[in-house]
């Protein structure tokens, strides 16, 4: 790739390649069924937002924190709900953000996936890694 094409590359927007309409849990949802749905979904995390009304960002769940949980303690009861675990006020994003503001980002933290909110913290997205690749993939191939 040409310095022109890859300057190029990595001022596209995450408009251009989140997913506008993300799977998400809600706070009181029960671990087991949002793992569950993670599992058939092939999915790493959710975001967790207050009710379905408002889609206001409170945290994000993955499989990562169900795991180290499961690992450091009891999480099989059937009390354990999305809110025990999840991490509460994640990193974010901005749809008009640009490929190398994010991708500076998932590095200095260590992330895999981004929710893209809009300015009253509203789930309007999300961004994953590989997302990130199949757009490079596309671009490397015109």
């Amino acid at each position: 790739m040409g310095d022109d094409r890859l300057q190029n590359f990595s001022k596209i927007e995450v408009s251009e390649i989140m997913n506008r309409n993300p799977l998400f849990t809600t706070p009181n949802e029960k671990i087991s069924k949002t793992e569950l749905l993670m599992l058939r979904k092939k999915i790493g995390g959710l975001p967790v937002i207050k009710d379905q009304k408002s889609k206001q960002l409170i945290g994000i769940i993955t499989q990562r924190d169900i795991r180290l949980a499961r690992f450091a303690m009891s999480v099989e009861t059937p009390n354990t709900t999305v809110k025990d675990l999840m991490t509460s006020e994640p990193f974010v994003v901005k749809k008009n953000d640009t490929l190398e503001t994010i991708l500076e980002l998932m590095f200095a933290k260590n992330i895999q996936r981004l929710p893209v909110v809009n300015d009253n913290n509203q789930l309007i997205g999300l961004i994953v890694q590989s997302q990130i690749l199949k757009k490079l993939f596309d671009y490397m191939k015109t």
